[in-house]
């Protein structure tokens, strides 16, 4: 056996180059991964040191690299020069992408050109910092003339290096997809909640090569069978009740629109006290003045606040299998809520108090439901954080005074956040006085909770009516899913206090609808996230056309039905024989709408 040169290794040109190659490319990559991760010097460094997904990006870029020995002599240094100058053009690219949007750019933004900049923000935005990925392709393009390479096509090298690559991608995929041996969220090809989390384990390679397919697949071969589309048409047609208009029709003709999409919010705590205190006395108040839907349900199924989002703003039924917002956000919906309300005058706007592209909420809301102007947490001062984020006192503060200078008629969305779970809310904001063992606990926490969304939504409609607001205004408030009995119920079962009158799981949110001199009812039908887009548009007089062929809800102020279907096909109501085929296929009818992108391929 020949012994190694090390010195006559080190002293060839190109294998000097091929070297370099991989391991520019590699701390480029790490680089990258930190950049993304932060933009603090010191942090940076600190995660540049210590990444530990190596060896996945190493893997990547030996699979670009060995293509080099499919050429020969000085094509092949070209090659990688190339390739590597390419890269980082890539990486600069995305980086300047990713700081406006909080996502790197793909073939989807091709495809499906909604996706593109949702903010609408400038990404030309350069940094110092940036300049690490050049200084190395600046030097190779000044000596490249002086590597002479004599070296012929290799398939043999070439065969070797990418079964190499190949061979540490799929053991990685096992290790960390298949067998979860990493942290939670660590995947190679599945979505996450953010573009950062999708990006950290196959590096920018990796990414690029699954969105590619992924968005390729779906251009391509996302389309509805013919069965597919009489299935839906059918279900759709049976949908559509022909019922005669009622004194709810057009009741709120042009007056302004807010969803309050309230975190965690359960019905359960609606008129209700503990220790002799309401636990949400403005709510009492709205709901005991305006439209009070105490028999309404969560829907969400894979997700959960951004499944809300999805159906209060399409009337479709959510995915199972998968989050529809990180797996669908090309859909578009032509008779979304946003669109159709456009249509009408409105000027749109979803604000969240969150980072871009969190769970894919501005992609969603841009692209897939059309909103006209979108607010993300960047738009707020961060004076306070609360539960999940940005404290509502704050949050709802700022947005009443951004209203003001919206052109009316407006149409926003408010998701909170502060009663988000584990329900840890700070002492200085507790009120109920509650017994140590409850206030120790979640269901005490959920109670105090709540409580402080409730005072700050009453501190919102002052401001609101102050400013003279309230007055062409309706507001939407309802829960985006359960909280304390969807994700603490075992931790809370065994508590006894007061009765037990807080102990059962129903699966139901509050839905109040208020506006001033609106003559107060209860209204029992049993309804859902999916029946609230197309109950909204009735109430403000719109075209039945633009909404009533491709909602899969019902109007709840107008149906004869009163029956729906919740997460598990589990049918609440009282399902007529008529409707139960009807009601038990929501969730398939759903799926088939979404995957095949229905809306936008029939």
């Amino acid at each position: 056996m020949k012994k190694l040169n090390s010195k006559k290794l080190f002293s060839d040109k190109v294998t000097m180059l091929k070297i370099f190659t991989i391991v520019t490319m590699l701390i480029k990559t790490i680089l990258f991964i930190s950049i993304l991760n932060t933009d603090t010097a010191d942090k940076i460094l600190m995660n540049t040191l210590s990444f530990k997904f190596s060896i996945v990006y190493l893997a990547f870029i030996l699979f670009i690299y060995s293509f080099g020995y499919l050429f020969s002599k000085n094509k092949q240094t070209i090659f990688y020069i190339i390739i590597n100058s390419l890269y980082s053009l890539l990486l600069i690219a995305d980086l300047s992408y990713f700081r406006p949007n909080r996502d790197l750019l793909g073939l989807k933004n091709i495809f499906f050109q909604g996706t593109f900049n949702p903010l609408y923000h400038s990404f030309i935005n350069l940094k110092l910092i940036d300049i690490i990925f050049v200084i190395d392709i600046i030097l190779l393009w000044f000596i490249k003339n002086k590597i002479k390479n004599n070296n012929k096509i290799s398939f043999k090298n070439f065969f070797i290096t990418i079964i190499i690559s190949i061979f540490i991608i799929i053991s990685s995929y096992i290790c960390i997809d298949v067998y979860k041996l990493g942290d939670f969220g660590d995947s190679i090809i599945f979505n996450q909640w953010t573009t950062l989390a999708e990006v950290k384990v196959p590096g920018p390679i990796g990414y690029h090569i699954v969105e590619g397919i992924r968005a390729t697949d779906k251009y391509f071969n996302e389309k509805p069978s013919n069965n597919d589309k009489n299935e839906i048409e059918n279900w759709l047609k049976f949908n559509k009740e022909k019922i005669q208009d009622n004194e709810y029709k057009g009741l709120f003709k042009g007056k302004n629109v807010i969803f309050l999409q309230i975190e965690s919010l359960e019905n359960f705590v609606i008129n209700k006290k503990t220790n002799g205190k309401e636990i949400t006395p403005f709510l009492n108040k709205l709901a005991s003045e305006g439209l009070y839907f105490n028999n309404f349900y969560e829907q969400n199924n894979a997700g959960n606040s951004i499944d809300c989002d999805f159906m209060v703003n399409t009337s479709i039924y959510p995915l199972g299998d998968k989050i529809t917002a990180l797996n669908y956000g090309e859909n578009v919906y032509p008779n979304s809520l946003p669109r159709i309300l456009e249509k009408e005058g409105y000027h749109t706007i979803s604000s969240h108090a969150e980072l871009p592209n969190s769970f894919n909420w501005t992609e969603l809301h841009r692209n897939s439901f059309g909103v006209n102007e979108l607010w993300t947490v960047n738009d707020y001062v961060y004076e306070e954080s609360v539960g999940y984020g940005l404290a509502d006192k704050s949050f709802l503060r700022q947005t009443a005074e951004k209203l003001k200078k919206v052109k009316q008629p407006f149409f926003i969305q408010l998701p909170t956040l502060s009663n988000h779970g584990p329900f840890d809310l700070p002492e200085k904001y507790r009120q109920l006085d509650l017994p140590d063992e409850v206030n120790n606990s979640y269901l005490g926490g959920y109670f105090e909770s709540v409580l402080y969304t409730d005072n700050q939504l009453e501190m919102f409609c002052n401001k609101l009516d102050k400013a003279g607001l309230l007055d062409n205004t309706v507001l939407v408030i309802y829960g985006d899913h359960t909280g304390v009995h969807k994700y603490y119920n075992e931790d809370i079962k065994d508590i006894d206090y007061e009765n037990n009158w807080w102990d059962k799981v129903d699966h139901k949110i509050p839905l109040i609808i208020y506006s001033k001199d609106l003559k107060h009812k209860i209204i029992n039908k049993a309804g859902g996230q999916t029946d609230l887009m197309p109950t909204i548009c009735y109430l403000l007089g719109v075209n039945d056309d633009l909404y009533r062929n491709s909602s899969m809800g019902r109007i709840l102020v107008n149906t004869n039905r009163n029956a729906i279907t919740i997460k598990g096909n589990n049918m609440v109501g009282n399902v007529r024989p008529l409707d139960e085929e009807h009601v038990s296929k929501a969730y398939e009818i759903g799926e088939k709408i979404i995957k095949t992108n229905y809306f936008n391929n029939n």
